[in-house]
């Protein structure tokens, strides 16, 4: 109760906090990112793009910044890693569980 009201008063004072109705956990990652997408085109539908990174996560800020300025009109584009032919792990131990429903 005491961390929700401190995020509620961060809110208030610089309304910089996008909050989900759900745990944040690497189960609900997906949920997180959708809702930063569908906050994105609600709020932002101009911007040219968008960056979504986690805390582990290094960005060559100046490799992408060169990389995107290089474009005269943005095509519709995604990059990142996409894991071709990984099965998913059904190991409800392991970190990256995937349910079967």
């Amino acid at each position: 109760a005491a961390a929700q009201a401190a995020l509620g008063a961060e809110w208030r004072r610089h309304r910089d906090l996008l909050q989900g109705p759900f745990a944040d956990t690497y189960a609900n990652l997906t949920r997180k990112t959708l809702l930063l997408l569908r906050w994105a085109l609600a709020r932002c539908p101009a911007a040219p793009f968008l960056l979504k990174a986690d805390d582990d996560v290094f960005v060559n800020l100046p490799a992408l910044t060169r990389y995107l300025t290089a474009f005269r009109n943005f095509p519709p584009l995604y990059l990142g890693r996409v894991h071709w032919w990984v099965r998913p792990e059904r190991d409800p131990a392991s970190r990256h569980h995937v349910p079967m429903t």
